[in-house]
């Protein structure tokens, strides 16, 4: 299953890579179906946000631990739902990685974000359509540390002891603060304008039940 131990973590042999993707993308569907049928609108919106973000993570690459991602999933999760926030996670990580590098880390990066937008969905950044831009900065600032501990399970490989595993934590603060600064800025910077993008799926999908409900009873 593990061939070495890299930066990240183990490092997979190419077929546990495989089913490592093909589970991961098989929970990213899972997430996406549900009772009610999905728009065009609906799944090009995801697509276009999917790639947006992945692409805007792949060319920051350079600055050390700076993730537009997390912001993102917040949001996502937030107007979208758990579900799709977790499924957009799940989909950008795999998205990314696939240039930047996949491999066991992969799965903790994916949870990691997946958790955030769960997060994301419970505490009400955005309600009845308006942005709550001071709750969004401090959820950012906290998201960064919990997908930083989440990720940080993925150097575990069987030799790694209690106390290396403190140390090692201790070692990636300071990427975890670079990681929380980030979050605020690209909160600041374009979390009103990502919200609006979103708010307007949500508007449509709003006006859609409300057709269907009249018709139901019209019917």
């Amino acid at each position: 299953m593990f061939q070495a131990l890299g930066t990240h973590g183990p490092e997979l042999s190419p077929t546990m890579g495989l089913v490592l993707d093909v589970l991961l993308l098989g929970a990213a569907f899972w997430l996406l179906a549900g009772p009610n049928r999905r728009s065009v609108h609906d799944v090009v919106l995801m697509a276009t946000l999917v790639v947006s973000v992945s692409l805007i993570r792949v060319v920051m690459q350079p600055l050390p631990n700076i993730q537009p991602v997390t912001v993102a999933c917040l949001l996502v999760g937030a107007q979208l739902g758990a579900r799709r926030g977790a499924a957009f996670a799940v989909m950008v990580t795999m998205l990314s990685n696939f240039f930047m590098g996949d491999g066991w880390w992969t799965l903790f990066q994916a949870g990691g974000w997946a958790m955030v937008a769960v997060l994301g969905s419970r505490l009400s950044l955005v309600v009845d359509g308006t942005y709550n831009a001071t709750r969004t900065c401090f959820a950012s600032l906290g998201s960064a540390f919990i997908f930083g501990f989440v990720v940080s399970f993925s150097i575990l490989d069987g030799t790694f002891g209690a106390i290396d595993f403190l140390f090692y934590l201790a070692n990636g603060l300071p990427f975890d603060l670079l990681h929380a600064l980030g979050n605020l800025t690209f909160a600041v910077w374009f979390g009103a304008w990502f919200s609006s993008i979103l708010n307007e799926q949500a508007s449509l999908e709003s006006i859609e039940r409300a057709v269907v409900e009249r018709h139901g009873i019209d019917a």
